[in-house]
């Protein structure tokens, strides 16, 4: 910048200066939060703050003092950190978990006092970000590997149940696992497809054991490729046997009446195979005691504040 100045007595001087901008701006953002601005979901169902990269550690802790989390019913739970290789759909995130399920019909209320925090040297948070959800009605998902059999209950009472056809297994990879047993474990419903195409992870066309599906009213419950969905095989199966490439084949009338009944984060417990649930697979947090959920530095259970009318 160059400014020019004239004296009374008609001499002239000039002078320059340099400024830059700040960027003193959220290099770390938040990018979204999960559930979706007025969901009802599942009891089961944790909370994401979702950033577009990694925060740095020493911005961790201020980040999670930021959080202000309230519920209708006062609940006990914590967070804990996961980088991109853990995260279900790649963005590093501080997830919420409960020490037991949500209590059931409540609401809660979200808030990251993210504007002004110091993320980093000369990098601060832009805006605060909010969330308002519910938790619906108890829904919990039984299913048996070796009885073939798959149970509802909403809020403790039996209101469904229908034969299945759980994971064959017999495709053993270098890992050592069979990439055909479905996994046994607390898995959480996700999200849905009306029609969702189904290929094996991990083979091409000519491969043996390769497909190519287009499966209707599957509802996604890992990250590993297992939904509830609608059978598309051998009837017979159903009820009886394991003919599965790792799904859980349901008849179509109980597999479509699912996928408009249940909400994001329901929970559901599967027995009876050799294969375990992973805590990263998908949802699978609660495979995790939670006496070992939390890895921040503040390792204090959190308990939510009333929420507030």
């Amino acid at each position: 910048m160059q400014a020019t100045a004239t004296s009374p007595a008609g001499k002239t001087a000039t002078a320059a200066s340099a400024f830059r901008t700040s960027t003193a701006v959220a290099a770390t953002r938040i990018n979204n939060v999960v559930p979706s601005a007025g969901e009802t979901v599942g009891t089961g169902m944790p909370i994401f703050i979702q950033f577009n990269k990694e925060v740095p550690e020493r911005a961790k802790p201020l980040v999670e003092k930021s959080v202000e989390l309230s519920s209708t019913k006062p609940t006990v739970g914590s967070w804990r950190w996961l980088d991109k290789g853990h995260s279900f759909n790649g963005l590093p995130s501080l997830v919420f978990r409960p020490k037991k399920p949500w209590e059931p019909n409540q609401e809660v209320s979200l808030r990251v006092h993210y504007a002004g925090l110091k993320i980093g040297d000369d990098v601060f948070g832009a805006k605060d970000v909010s969330r308002k959800f519910k938790i619906g009605d108890s829904h919990v998902v039984t299913i048996n590997a070796k009885t073939h059999k798959l149970v509802v209950q909403k809020n403790g009472e039996t209101v469904r149940s229908w034969g299945v056809s759980l994971g064959a297994g017999g495709d053993v990879w270098a890992d050592g696992v069979d990439h055909l047993l479905t996994t046994s474990g607390v898995h959480l419903t996700m999200d849905r497809s009306r029609m969702e195409r189904m290929r094996p992870p991990g083979k091409k066309e000519g491969d043996p054991g390769w497909y190519d599906e287009q499966v209707p009213w599957a509802t996604r419950i890992s990250n590993s490729g297992e939904y509830i969905h609608q059978n598309m095989d051998d009837p017979s199966c159903l009820g009886n046997r394991n003919c599965s490439h790792g799904c859980v084949r349901s008849p179509g009338n109980d597999a479509k009446w699912f996928y408009n009944w249940s909400y994001r984060g329901d929970i559901v417990k599967i027995t009876g195979t050799a294969r375990k649930l992973d805590w990263w697979n998908g949802w699978g947090y609660w495979e995790v005691p939670f006496a070992k959920w939390s890895n921040t530095g503040d390792t204090t259970p959190v308990t939510t504040a009333p929420l507030k009318p």
